[in-house]
């Protein structure tokens, strides 16, 4: 025990400053004495217990000790819940040109249901298509979600951004298109638009067009700066 006791300490105070620890840091030792001795740390001084299983080694600053990046708390949650995720909505936005603004709140798309415990820490969405795609193609995705609500832009500005994204082979319109089946309809009739605007495969377009029900219009204030619109059920 005081081996393994004293192997612990020395990574923690031998490690970078202002990181997280967990037990699974520490895997290929006991999990008691790992326990025990990380408790016995926090009493101590040396790092500050965030939750169960998370402990942070501050860094001494001139205006005091550091505190633990509260997202990456959550992220390291995630991880150890085995819960894929990606960042998503304005700060990827933001990335791809999308949008000015900037959150004050970190969004992060998970492929299945999980417990935010800090009220205004995080918020999380469940998302069909979290697989083979990109962080930026699930951020495309979700924006064709909230097509209206994208702060500091129009819906047009923001089709026409995309386009240029796939243009520029930072999204792949191929990747978009194959997990688009899995969201709703309008991102699905605004990802055909897109592809019509690019000229993308007549085949691709075809499924696309196929999948959604020719009675249904989606109103979304772009048939004024795009006449191809009408073929997919856009006003």
């Amino acid at each position: 025990m005081a081996a393994t006791a004293e192997i612990i300490r020395r990574r923690v105070e031998h490690g970078r400053e202002d990181r997280l620890w967990t037990f699974t840091d520490f895997a290929h030792l006991p999990s008691y004495a790992v326990a025990k001795t990380l408790s016995r740390l926090t009493h101590e001084g040396v790092v500050r217990r965030v939750r169960k299983g998370v402990y942070y080694r501050p860094k001494t600053t001139r205006f005091g000790p550091t505190k633990p990046d509260l997202t990456e708390v959550f992220t390291d949650t995630l991880d150890r819940k085995d819960i894929d995720w990606k960042p998503t909505g304005l700060s990827v936005w933001n990335s791809l040109g999308l949008t000015t603004q900037m959150p004050g709140v970190a969004t992060f798309a998970v492929d299945r249901r999980v417990r935010v415990k800090s009220a205004g820490m995080v918020r999380v969405r469940i998302v069909p298509s979290l697989h083979s795609i990109s962080t930026e193609e699930r951020a495309a995705l979700d924006a064709l979600r909230a097509l209206r609500f994208i702060p500091d832009t129009t819906p047009a500005e923001t089709i026409h951004r995309l386009v240029d994204l796939c243009r520029e082979k930072r999204l792949s319109f191929t990747h978009l298109a194959r997990a688009t089946f899995r969201e709703p309809p309008r991102v699905r009739a605004l990802l055909g638009l897109i592809g019509t605007l690019l000229h993308e495969d007549a085949a691709t377009l075809t499924k696309l067009r196929r999948s959604l029900n020719r009675t249904t219009t989606f109103k979304l204030g772009l048939a004024a700066s795009f006449s191809e619109t009408a073929g997919w059920g856009i006003r």
